[in-house]
């Protein structure tokens, strides 16, 4: 069994809450060790060009803005909502757009680590990006939907493949970048396995070292919701598949939100969970010692 089946059932027979503090980790070794080492070495091509100002697509703050207000609303909003996401097709990586003078943004990845303040999401190219939760950010699963699956993937061939026949293989494709890279998640690991992810313009560093099933976080800053964050070391462990609305390292994710004093805050988490038997397996062992660093999470 899997090492999140066994954590959540066990959290489940104890109790129903679910808690989680802070991180992310990108695994080296492998083709993950590609990905993780192209965004070390390569982060000053990722700030020249950034997914973020892929924005000029359309109207696509217009459509941020759309579905952020008619989420939830009514049954008919919410399927309205799914729709245009779905038509964001451009942003398949993170993508963020001015509207009414705030600036909204888009990210659809994999989850890195998801904690009770914030979660960190990685994309299909191996960019991360540190989201802020709030009281107010609404989680879906959309596992068993297809509106809501065809809104997370905004693919139609994947939506089909997951819904028809629960292969997840394409959609893990289109949003991890590979199985490879989505099994490497959901894996226990001997070696250890280290990111840093640095928030543009801020004093945020957070990284994150997860060896076996445990995560080992060193925070340089604070996450306010509502301000600059503030030089503030900490470190602190937790487990590395610890959830949060449901929501842990190595599901699927699109995220809805808006960024301010260069932090993102998340008003919207679509997500569907993920298992190794979906992906096809165990993940290569990384090389030990592997410290890829990722290029700042806003711009």
């Amino acid at each position: 069994m899997i090492a999140r089946q066994r954590y959540r059932n066990s959290r489940q027979a104890a109790m129903k809450t679910r808690v989680g503090i802070a991180a992310a980790v990108l695994a080296g070794g492998g083709s993950i060790a590609a990905v993780g080492i192209a965004a070390a070495n390569h982060g000053s091509v990722t700030a020249a060009k950034p997914a973020a100002y892929a924005a000029q697509f359309g109207a696509e703050g217009s459509t941020l803005n759309s579905v952020l207000n008619e989420w939830g609303q009514s049954t008919q909003s919410t399927q309205a909502a799914y729709s245009a996401l779905a038509s964001l097709s451009q942003a398949r990586q993170f993508s963020q757009a001015a509207h009414a003078g705030q600036t909204l943004d888009v990210q659809r990845g994999i989850v890195v680590l998801a904690t009770k303040k914030f979660i960190i999401l990685q994309s299909a190219r191996g960019s991360l990006h540190l989201w802020l939760l709030s009281a107010g950010t609404q989680f879906r699963n959309v596992s068993d939907t297809t509106a809501g699956t065809a809104a997370l993937t905004a693919s139609t061939s994947a939506t089909q493949q997951a819904m028809s026949s629960g292969n997840m293989i394409p959609a893990t494709t289109l949003m991890a970048g590979s199985p490879t890279v989505a099994a490497t998640l959901l894996t226990p690991m001997p070696a250890a396995q280290t990111v840093s992810v640095h928030v543009a313009n801020t004093d945020l560093t957070v990284t994150v070292t997860v060896t076996r099933s445990m995560a080992t976080i060193a925070q340089t800053a604070t996450t306010p919701l509502n301000a600059v964050p503030v030089q503030s070391p900490v470190t602190f462990i937790q487990n590395a598949w610890q959830a949060t609305h449901s929501l842990a390292r190595g599901d699927l994710a699109l995220v809805v939100g808006s960024r301010s004093r260069w932090m993102l805050h998340a008003k919207l988490v679509l997500f569907t969970q993920l298992s190794t038997a979906a992906v096809g397996g165990r993940a290569a062992t990384p090389r030990a010692g592997s410290t890829p660093t990722v290029a700042p999470t806003s711009w």
